[in-house]
C-alpha cells in the first residue's frame, strides 16, 4: 500500500482533515491526525453550516470585478482589501481576477459539481457509520431587492443544470418568498428556491467526527504542530513536530489557508491564501425554516441552535485574526432591512476566520508533485462542508490504490505550475 506500514498522518483536525481520517479508517488505513490547536478551530467553526452541491460555483466570478472595484472606496462592501496586503498578495490577486471570466467560472463550476454530486451521500454515510451530529434538510433561499441580481443568479446556476442539477431558471416575487419564508422582510422584491439543501451545525459535525474517530481508535491529538518535514528520495519518511519526531508512512496536509506553510517545506508552494470571514449570532421572534442567502449583501443567514446565525464578509489583510467590530456592524447593515423579527443588538459569538482560497476558486487535492507519499487537500473556499467529504473520499482511494480518480483530475497540486521554493 503506499502509506507504507507506519500509518498516514493527517496534519489538520478542520472538517477537511477529520473526514480524510474517517475515509482512510473506514479503508482500513492505519491514521492519525494533530492539530496545532483543536479540532474545527479554523474556518470549519464559524461557518453557516450549509451542505448543497448546487451552490458549489468558484469563487471567481465576473461579477466580483464591480466588488473589487468597490472594496477601494465602501467600507460596506462585501469584499475589502487592506492596503498593507496589496504588495503581498498582488500577484496572487491578479491570477484571481483574470479567472474571473464566464468561461472560466462555468468551467470550475462543472469540475465542482461533478465533486459535489456525493456532498449529501456521504452525509448519509457518516449518519449510518455512527457519526452524531446535527442537520436537516430544508429549503434554500437566495433572495435580492431587485429581480435583476436573482436573475443573473440563476444564470449563473447554468452549468450546474448542464451536471444534472435540478435548478429554478424562474425567480419569485416577494410574496411568495414571504409565504415560503416569513422571517424575510417586505424589502424582499425576488429571489429563486432551491431543493436539496441540508442545513448542519458546523461545531456538531466537528465534534461527531471527532469523537467517532477517537472511539474507533484514531489518535486526534490537539496542540500538535508540525515543524518540519524528513524526506528521502522523493518520500516523507518523518515529521518533526511540537511533541517529538514521528516516523510516517504518508503524510496528508489538510490546514485549512495555513496549507502553504507546509507544503512549501517540501519545495511546492501551493498558492493558497487566507479570506477572512466573520460570523455572529442573533435571537428571532420566530426562528426562520429556511437557509438564506442575501444576495446584495453577500450574507448567509443560517437557522443554528435556536438563534439565526449570519456570516459574510471576505477580507484580504494582516495582523491578528479577530472579530472586527466595523465589519460586524457593515455585515448587520446589509441583513437586517431584509430580515424580520430578530434582535440585532443582541449578537453574540462573533467569530472571525480564513477560508482557504486559490486563484481560480478550485480546491487542491492531489499527491504532491516529485514525492510518492505527500498528499494535500485544501481550497475548499466558502464550500468546505459540501466538497470536503467528497474530496476525502477520492483522496483516500487515490491515496490506498495508487492511481488518480479522474473526479479529481481539475484539481491538481501542478496546475500552478511546476515552481519549487
Amino acid at each position: 500500500m503506499p502509506a507504507g506500514e507506519m500509518g498516514v498522518l493527517v496534519v489538520g483536525a478542520g472538517v477537511a482533515g477529520l473526514n480524510i481520517a474517517h475515509q482512510l479508517r473506514r479503508r482500513g488505513v492505519d491514521v492519525a491526525v494533530v492539530d496545532s490547536r483543536h479540532p474545527g478551530a479554523g474556518a470549519s467553526h464559524g461557518n453557516a453550516g450549509w451542505v448543497n452541491p448546487a451552490q458549489a460555483g468558484p469563487l471567481p466570478d465576473p461579477v466580483l470585478l464591480g466588488d473589487a472595484l468597490r472594496a477601494f472606496r465602501d467600507p460596506d462592501a462585501p469584499l475589502r482589501i487592506a492596503p498593507d496586503a496589496l504588495p503581498l498578495l498582488s500577484p496572487w490577486f491578479l491570477r484571481f481576477l483574470r479567472n474571473c471570466t464566464r468561461a472560466r467560472h462555468a468551467r470550475g463550476a462543472r469540475a465542482l459539481a461533478a465533486l459535489g454530486t456525493r456532498a449529501l451521500p456521504l452525509l448519509d454515510q457518516l449518519a449510518e457509520d455512527g457519526v452524531e451530529f446535527t442537520r436537516t434538510r430544508t429549503d434554500f433561499l437566495a433572495v435580492a431587492r431587485e429581480p435583476e441580481a436573482v436573475r443573473a443568479y440563476l444564470g449563473s446556476l447554468e452549468p450546474l443544470r448542464e451536471a444534472g442539477f435540478d435548478l429554478p431558471t424562474t425567480a419569485l416575487d416577494g410574496d411568495r418568498l414571504r409565504e415560503i419564508e416569513p422571517a424575510l422582510s417586505d424589502r424582499v422584491r425576488a429571489g429563486a428556491l432551491l431543493r436539496d439543501h441540508v442545513q448542519t451545525e458546523p461545531a456538531s459535525l466537528v465534534a461527531g467526527l471527532t469523537a467517532h474517530l477517537r472511539a474507533g481508535g484514531v489518535p486526534v491529538e490537539e496542540g500538535v504542530a508540525v515543524t518540519d518535514v524528513r524526506t528521502r528520495g522523493g518520500v516523507v519518511d518523518a515529521v518533526r513536530t511540537t511533541a517529538g519526531e514521528r516516523p510516517v508512512g504518508a503524510l496528508v496536509v489538510a490546514t485549512g489557508a495555513k496549507a502553504a506553510a507546509l507544503t512549501t517545506r517540501l519545495g511546492r508552494r501551493v498558492p493558497v491564501v487566507g479570506g477572512r470571514g466573520y460570523s455572529f449570532d442573533v435571537p428571532v421572534e420566530r426562528l426562520p425554516r429556511a437557509s438564506t442567502l442575501l444576495l446584495d449583501a453577500h450574507v448567509a443567514c443560517a437557522p443554528m441552535s435556536g438563534r439565526l446565525r449570519v456570516s459574510g464578509g471576505m477580507d484580504f489583510g494582516r495582523g491578528p485574526i479577530r472579530p472586527d467590530p466595523a465589519r460586524i456592524d457593515a455585515i448587520t447593515r446589509g441583513a437586517a432591512p431584509m430580515i424580520v423579527g430578530a434582535d440585532w443588538t443582541d449578537r453574540r459569538h462573533a467569530w472571525a476566520g480564513e477560508r482557504p482560497l486559490t486563484p481560480d476558486g478550485l480546491p487542491v487535492v492531489d499527491r504532491l508533485p516529485g514525492y510518492a507519499n505527500a498528499y494535500v487537500a485544501t481550497g475548499y473556499s466558502m464550500l468546505g462542508l459540501t466538497l470536503s467529504a467528497p474530496a476525502a473520499e477520492a483522496l483516500a482511494a487515490f491515496l490506498v490504490e495508487g492511481a488518480r480518480p479522474a473526479v479529481l483530475e481539475p484539481f491538481r497540486a501542478d496546475r500552478f505550475g511546476a515552481r519549487r521554493h
